[in-house]
């Protein structure tokens, strides 16, 4: 029974990976943002399996932990299409548009044969981008919720910091009081309170306090040093840099110890 498990490990993989390059091809990967979308996907995908092995996953929960990165944006390619913008509220929730596009569609059995996952898919790429995950009394769709809100956050800052996608700076307005107390209190922020760039910017900054598991953290704390030097044009973000960096410090050393 264990080969062939192991058999199917290998299909599921190079399946998906075969049909998710199909997909995107009907996209115009000419576009920048279809690509950086494309890009995004496959280095969430490979962060997904890193820290699922780091975090002592079974190799069945790998796999799917690496299925889960790679399609957790499925719907951000018919978003581009459809509306030409990225951004959710002007058009609609990519999250919810990914489990939309696979699974109403039916699109999630090109790439994942089990349906005794698809429960877990669904709830972990519709809650990936959400303020928090429901309370739900099953530990294992937790676990791979939580690890792709992680390897998400963990990209986004790496491709707006280190290569500086999407070019975002600060401007000189100070953020909105709701954003730094927010972050000054240590809580993720509720995009309802942006009303700036700043405090757009912020918001990544803040991706901190939504980190659940602490193998992820120094990886991210790397990541942000470099999105924190190439967007605090004007001093905006010193400060809440500062509290967000003894906040990861904090529970680094917690960690260690």
């Amino acid at each position: 029974m264990r080969p062939y498990i192991i058999g199917v490990f290998y299909f599921e993989v190079n399946k998906m990976i075969e049909e998710f390059n199909k997909y995107v091809s009907n996209y115009d990967m000419n576009n920048e943002n279809i690509k950086l979308k494309y890009n995004h996907s496959i280095r969430v995908m490979n962060l997904s399996e890193k820290y699922a092995k780091l975090l002592e996953f079974s190799d069945y929960d790998i796999k799917l932990a690496k299925l889960i990165g790679l399609l957790h944006d499925f719907g951000r390619f018919e978003q581009l299409k459809v509306y030409d913008s990225f951004c959710d509220h002007k058009t609609i929730d990519h999250a919810d548009y990914s489990v939309e596009q696979l699974f109403n569609k039916g699109l999630i059995k090109n790439f994942w044969s089990n349906e005794n996952d698809y429960e877990l898919i669904k709830f972990a790429i519709k809650y990936h981008n959400k303020l928090d995950l429901p309370n739900i009394n099953n530990e294992r769709i937790l676990m791979h919720a939580r690890l792709i809100r992680d390897t998400d956050k963990l990209d986004i800052i790496y491709l707006l910091g280190y290569l500086g996608e999407l070019d975002k700076k600060g401007i000189s307005e100070k953020l909105t009081i709701e954003i730094y107390e927010s972050i000054m209190n240590r809580m993720c922020i509720d995009y309802k309170y942006v009303k700036n760039a700043n405090d757009e910017i912020a918001c990544n900054f803040a991706y901190a306090f939504d980190i659940n598991n602490n193998v992820c953290l120094e990886e991210f704390k790397n990541n942000l040093k470099y999105y924190y030097e190439r967007v605090n044009e004007y001093n905006t973000f010193d400060e809440v840099y500062k509290e967000i960096n003894n906040y990861i410090n904090e529970r680094i050393d917690k960690n260690v110890r």
